[in-house]
């Protein structure tokens, strides 16, 4: 398609013949589909006299309230409308397929003549359904009193006279090419074989160099006309589109409202204001062809202009201008109608002002013809529905091929599927595969009923689950329609395997899978799955477990839950801090898939010093333990004695290092990436919810804490803390380092950076997030969240959301801390020396908030500071700059209104609830550069001022020399600064 030239590769496909034959047999499905009708398919006589009914209802209702009048404006009356009463029988059916030669109209209802709106304008003749092109097919169903003919054309049923100009039957041999061949249109008029075609007649093709054409003996092949192009003459507002895609195999319905539904996706901006929609029309160019979908109406979508105006093609009749300085009789302005009558290319501010309002203002739905919904609108757009997959012929041919591959790969739990297991099924993909089911077919050859499950990616995710696989031979397919894009077959035996055994002295366990592109797919679909529920948007915010094992345990999360078969995670008793967590995950996958694994003891950083490892260890190691399970529990106490927060700390450029730092791409942050910060916390990421139409896109990060609990963050700020300095530690984005273990020598070694290269099989070392700034960091991220430009006051509105999600997490730490003391006789907690503070051991650990307060100041800064981020970067939030002042105002006015309708509720020393608003919250910063000490009372922990109301219940303050240090030591700086020392 040529407007693909604009889009990158000139030479690009955007739907390849199978995936046009795929989208084809897609609209032809479900019982209202926005697709033409197979003319030739056997007649349906009640969804026919239904179709009529409902037809006949409406336009005998618009009659008789008068919105429908004759030529004249006199009312439709008497006899006539009596024609329009919806019929109790269908008349003797015939359907015969015949053929126009000659342009014939089909009327909406059962009258030759029209009839018009009472504006009378007489251009719109509201009888008037489609035109019958020259060389089209038709299916003449019945005679019809009047007399006419009811007709089926391949878009609506209508009426045309007995006297229209069509060919015979058309012969049976003749019916297919005529239903369902390309077509061709001639670019002057022509006699062939003895039949006048008019200019821009459409032809159906008969064979190589060969054309259908109607005579009054009957249908014959003819020699093609010569070179076919596009008639220079108007082509009718809605055949005009569905001529173009027909010349690339795509048959579009002829109505507008069905065309807008035809496409390989669709995003319904009709509650969007007009920039909003400019923003979506342009993200979808980068997915394929667009149309912009209007009541009644469609345009092809061409981009902006040199000066920003977006553009269009349409055929269309009319369009309106308010007249400057002149009002109407009810003080409305007087308009002027412009005629068109004609295919052309308008901006899309046409009719601005007028009470239609603007082509922009009017449309309701962008479609787009492609392969599927790139990240900036994959959180907002519906796909159309995949084609029903057929048994593929591996079921009956068992030398048919049916393969899967690396970057399109099937897997199966348990390891051995059994009739006595449920059956998960597992397609993993690196790139979206757009359009698609996976299907199970049994033993008997038969579809199997199972529940799937899709996971947005990269990599993208879907599984399908059985409950009582039958035992013999399966194939899973991912296909649409007659494409197969991956193929396995698999055998469900009759029994669970045998458990296995080991000797004392064996290694924990044997490599027999490589991590490679299918199995890193994998690993990061296993993290997203465990994670995956509830929905940020479905009210799960923060959403914390009391333990990891707990999600582990649930078969519904887990995707390798009892995979090994011998009841395996009901056995276990992982409970991992911040820093074990994202190796309990690795080497719990690498111990069900029998992967390589390894893990490093690293001395911590400190006094400019980053952290040093010593060599891997790995799962080779020799263990006493005489079962799997045994041996594996023991190996993960390993691991927890050895790795600590410092471990993922390391910096760029060490080469003995469990992690390596990656690009800030999409593709290379996947779930079960590690996230550092520079201060002793450390995340693994869980998932990305993609940028909806109104909803900001989400990144989902998990940690652990120290008393086992399990729970989500979202990325911003206050969450993931970030510097680009690596003097004493590497902070960011990090993957694992690659583990490969060699056979013949009997060892696992880990991946160089140097091996680790763009273009390679893994996710490439690359060192960029630490160029810049800050501030630099966290735009590339929030470009990646919201890769199309941003509603300023969502993005006002969701910081809001986290920074309420921090303080609430806040209420919960320090009541936690208020009852210890409570129940332990307020003790005097001793305050660790400098940055000790923020990480040690003992009751100052659990129940100080120095590093939960350091972050909760971070987030403040950013919802306070998010209107001046809209002045310095309007185009971020498709703003104009010379409207980014006022934008500014408006969000700031937002952001103080927000604030202030949130609230929080705390418990005072007197029992009594406190409620403050965030707008209080906000206020009291400088409170909360010292409010993070268990020894002060609740109020003073809230900030709450000297003398007030408020404060009068405290009894209870911190030790004078505490106090000193944290109103005038280095530690009140730490906080005024918002930076902490790295660890």
């Amino acid at each position: 398609i040529a407007a693909a030239a604009r889009y990158g590769d000139p030479d690009g496909v955007l739907m390849s013949p199978a995936q046009i034959a795929s989208h084809q047999d897609a609209l032809a499905q479900g019982d209202d589909p926005p697709r033409p009708t197979v003319l030739d398919a056997p007649l349906d006589e009640d969804r026919l006299l239904a179709e009529l009914r409902e037809r006949l209802a409406f336009l005998h209702g618009r009659f008789i309230e008068g919105r429908y009048v004759e030529r004249d404006g006199t009312p439709v009356s008497g006899a006539e409308l009596a024609r329009f009463r919806p019929p109790d029988d269908l008349p003797p059916l015939r359907g015969m397929l015949r053929v126009a030669i000659a342009p014939v109209p089909v009327r909406c209802g059962p009258r030759a003549e029209g009839f018009y709106t009472p504006a009378l304008d007489l251009a719109f003749d509201r009888n008037n359904c489609t035109t019958l092109r020259a060389q089209e097919p038709v299916r003449v169903l019945a005679d019809w009193p009047g007399p006419l003919q009811l007709v089926r054309t391949r878009y609506t049923i209508g009426w045309i006279p007995d006297a229209a100009p069509l060919s015979p039957e058309v012969p049976a041999d003749a019916a297919e090419a005529v239903r369902s061949g390309p077509t061709l249109r001639a670019d002057a008029e022509a006699t062939i074989a003895g039949t006048l075609v008019p200019a821009g007649a459409l032809l159906p093709l008969a064979g190589p160099g060969e054309v259908w054409v109607g005579t009054p003996e009957g249908m014959r092949r003819a020699p093609a006309p010569g070179p076919a192009t596009l008639s220079a003459r108007p082509l009718t507002r809605r055949a005009v589109l569905a001529d173009v895609f027909a010349g690339f195999g795509l048959t579009l319905p002829r109505f507008s409202g069905l065309q807008a539904r035809a496409g390989t996706y669709a995003v319904d901006v009709g509650e969007l204001p007009p920039a909003e929609k400019t923003l979506v029309a342009e993200a979808a160019l980068a997915d394929g062809i667009v149309l912009l979908q209007m009541p009644g109406h469609i345009l092809a979508y061409l981009g902006k202009d040199e000066g920003g105006a977006p553009m269009a093609i349409h055929a269309f009749s009319e369009f309106p201008t308010v007249c400057a300085g002149t009002t109407g009789p009810e003080g409305m302005p007087l308009e002027t109608i412009h005629r068109v009558d004609r295919v052309t290319v308008s901006d899309l501010s046409l009719g601005a002002g007028s009470a239609r309002g603007s082509l922009l203002e009017r449309v309701t739905t962008v479609t787009v013809f492609g392969t599927r919904a790139g990240p900036a609108l994959a959180g907002a757009a519906v796909s159309r529905p995949a084609a029903t997959v057929a048994p593929p012929a591996v079921l009956s041919d068992p030398n048919a091929v049916c393969d899967d591959r690396l970057d399109l790969a099937f897997f199966r739990s348990p390891r051995r599927p059994n009739s006595r297991q449920p059956l998960r099924v597992v397609l993993t993909a690196t790139e979206d595969p757009g359009p698609s089911e996976l299907v199970l077919f049994g033993p008997d050859g038969a579809r199997v009923p199972a529940r799937v499950t899709r996971l947005p990616g990269p990599p993208h995710t879907l599984v399908a689950e059985v409950a009582q696989p039958e035992p013999g031979g399966w194939v899973a397919v991912l296909g649409d329609g007659s494409r197969t894009l991956a193929c396995e077959r698999f055998v469900v035996s009759r029994h669970p395997p045998a458990e296995e055994t080991r000797r004392p002295g064996d290694p924990a366990w044997v490599p027999v899978w490589a991590w490679e592109e299918d199995t890193e797919n994998l690993y990061a679909s296993f993290v997203a799955h465990l994670f995956r529920d509830p929905s940020f948007r479905d009210g799960g915010e923060g959403a914390t477990w009391p333990r990891l094992q707990v999600l582990l345990e649930d078969p519904a999360r887990n995707l390798l839950h009892d995979h090994r078969a011998i009841g395996e995670d009901a056995r276990l008793s992982l409970e991992p801090d911040c820093a074990d967590l994202p190796y309990f995950l690795r080497a719990y996958v690498a111990w069900k898939l029998r992967l390589p694994f390894a893990f490093r003891n690293c001395r911590r950083g400190r006094d400019g010093q980053p952290p040093r490892c010593e060599d891997a260890r790995t799962n080779l190691m020799p263990l006493e333990e005489v079962t799997p399970l045994g041996a594996f529990a023991r190996f993960a106490r390993h691991v927890k004695q050895a790795v600590h927060s410092s471990t993922q700390r390391t910096v760029p450029g060490d080469p003995r290092t469990d992690v390596y730092p990656v690009p800030l791409e999409r593709e290379a942050l996947r779930p079960g990436t590690v996230f550092a910060d520079p201060y002793g916390h450390v995340l693994v990421v869980a998932g990305w919810l993609p940028q909806g139409l109104r909803e900001a896109g989400v990144l989902l990060g998990a940690d652990a804490q120290p008393d086992g609990t399990v729970g989500r963050r979202r990325f911003w700020r206050g969450s993931f803390l970030f510097t680009p300095d690596t003097s004493a530690a590497g902070a960011g984005f990090k993957a694992w380092r690659p583990a490969v273990f060699d056979r013949a020598a009997g060892e696992i070694r880990l991946l160089s950076d140097r091996e680790l290269l763009p273009g390679g099989p893994h996710v490439a070392y690359d060192e960029t997030q630490y160029e810049g700034t800050v501030q630099d960091f966290y735009e590339r991220m929030d470009a990646l969240i919201n890769p199309r430009a941003l509603d300023a006051a969502t993005a006002q509105r969701t910081l809001a959301s986290a920074f309420e999600e921090a303080v609430a997490r806040r209420v919960v730490s320090v009541d936690v801390g208020e009852r210890w003391m409570r129940e332990h006789g307020v003790p005097r907690v001793a305050m660790p020396d400098g940055a000790a503070i923020f990480q040690t051991t003992g009751p100052w650990e659990d129940f100080a908030t120095p590093s939960r307060d350091m972050r909760l100041l971070i987030s403040l800064d950013a919802v306070l500071g998010f209107p001046e981020t809209v002045a310095r970067r309007p185009e971020r939030f498709g703003i104009a700059p010379e409207d980014a002042a006022e934008a500014a105002r408006r969000i700031a006015a937002l952001r103080d209104a927000e604030l202030e309708a949130r609230t929080i509720t705390y418990t005072g020393s007197d029992g009594s609830p406190r409620v403050l608003s965030l707008r209080e919250v906000a206020a009291r910063a400088e409170a909360f550069e010292t409010a993070y000490n268990p020894n002060d009372c609740v109020e003073v922990r809230w900030g709450a001022p000297e003398g007030s109301d408020e404060r009068a219940s405290c009894r209870r303050r911190a030790p004078a020399d505490q106090r000193t240090r944290m109103e005038a030591g280095p530690e009140r700086r730490w906080f005024q600064t918002r930076q902490r020392p790295a660890r």
